[in-house]
């Protein structure tokens, strides 16, 4: 018996944002109002503008104080409200003013206290000449739904999702625990209301499609589309040195961001991460070509995610000792990380290495106990070695 396929958990992996500060707590944050010299604003310190158990929102201001980006993080694995913002460090680089939205858990900013956020965020900015709202995946999901609230002049959406409640978006399996999980609430996971044309960025070849189509029923969107540049768009974007430009144009106001990435097109050819993308797009019938763009992939970058490519089409074209080998070093350079640790249980079970499939199920469930496809998909190796109790527990497990 073949397991049961689960999710790819790289679409669950901390998402590619330019580079973190070298330490964190470098600001102080008061939620006390300051007294201020007359020339200081008060929009041009740190401040906490809402704490919760479930949200922190903080500024971070820079440059002059006219052009503030809005940010709300992406998914991550590890919880917690103490950790940078999205795209912090950049935007203060280039100072652009900041407000950075950091969630409790992965819960698509179900919140009873967003709306109060929000407007707290609102009050704080009033006078700002430009307030762009910014995020990747879960986050470009609350950047386009709370951008109203806001008072918003743009927005930029980077492989948003519409929802992913399953009452509304049945085909979506990625997050399929999460969105069973989460109380959905109307009044931000209704239809969508938006006074700007948002810029959302999108690999059309993905999954991501259905979720812009069933985005542009409720509003006009300027499509930025990118095939292969996969979930989350923003690792292509930053392999291609693409990220800042679009971020800047977008934020400022200055350029045009569609002509900006239409332009940027030729950088594909030297990228690791779109190479890499391409040669897992290839049919079987078309594994040599597979294999020669994955190697020109590792051949620019020896970074897991073309190493990653690699391993699969040496493990699909009967490979399975070099696809061994390469996996090997993907656990060398990642330090065993989940994401990757999942497709190398797969290569193992294709390969006819059961017992060494059994061992990485079990590692990968114990970094992430808390995912109940996992225990499905764990079950199913289990079955194959005739180990039915224990397939049982595990299946049992999965449905707690």
């Amino acid at each position: 018996m073949s397991p049961e396929r689960a999710p790819s958990l790289l679409s669950k992996c901390p998402e590619i944002v330019p580079p973190r500060a070298a330490a964190r707590g470098r600001h102080r944050y008061s939620e006390a109002q300051v007294e201020l010299p007359r020339e200081i604003s008060p929009r041009t310190v740190p401040e906490i503008l809402h704490r919760s158990d479930n949200l922190l929102v903080r500024t971070v201001p820079a440059g002059d104080g006219s052009v503030w980006a809005v940010t709300f993080d992406h998914y991550r694995n590890e919880g917690g409200l103490e950790r940078e913002g999205f795209g912090e460090e950049f935007l203060q680089h280039h100072g652009i003013s900041a407000v950075h939205f950091l969630c409790r858990g992965n819960d698509w900013y179900q919140y009873d206290d967003l709306t109060a956020a929000c407007s707290a965020v609102r009050r704080h900015l009033r006078g700002a000449r430009r307030i762009a709202t910014y995020g990747s995946s879960m986050g470009a999901y609350a950047a386009l739904r709370m951008a109203d609230a806001l008072g918003a002049t743009a927005v930029l959406a980077l492989t948003p999702q519409y929802s992913i409640d399953p009452a509304k978006v049945p085909w979506e399996r990625r997050w399929l625990q999460d969105g069973a999980d989460i109380s959905w609430r109307e009044e931000i996971d209704g239809p969508i209301r938006c006074a700007v044309i948002p810029y959302v960025v999108f690999d059309p070849v993905s999954d991501d499609l259905h979720h812009i189509e069933r985005i542009e029923q409720d509003i006009a969107i300027q499509r930025i589309a990118i095939p292969f540049g996969r979930h989350p768009i923003t690792t292509y974007l930053s392999d291609t040195g693409l990220l800042v430009p679009l971020a800047l144009s977008v934020l400022n106001g200055e350029g045009d961001p569609v002509s900006l990435m239409r332009a940027g097109r030729a950088r594909r050819k030297t990228s690791s991460f779109y190479l890499a993308e391409l040669a897992r797009a290839q049919p079987d019938s078309r594994l040599r070509t597979a294999a020669a763009l994955a190697k020109r992939s590792v051949g620019i970058a020896e970074s897991p995610l073309a190493l990653l490519s690699l391993a699969q089409i040496n493990s699909k074209s009967g490979l399975h000792g070099e696809a061994y080998a390469v996996f090997d070093r993907i656990m060398e350079l990642t330090g065993r990380e989940a994401s990757y640790i999942y497709p190398y249980a797969e290569a193992r079970y294709a390969g006819g290495d059961l017992p060494g499939a059994l061992a990485l199920a079990a590692e990968i469930i114990g970094l992430l106990p808390g995912r109940a496809h996992l225990f499905n998909w764990q079950a199913g190796f289990l079955l194959e070695a005739g180990d039915r109790d224990a397939a049982i527990a595990s299946l049992e497990t999965a449905v707690e």
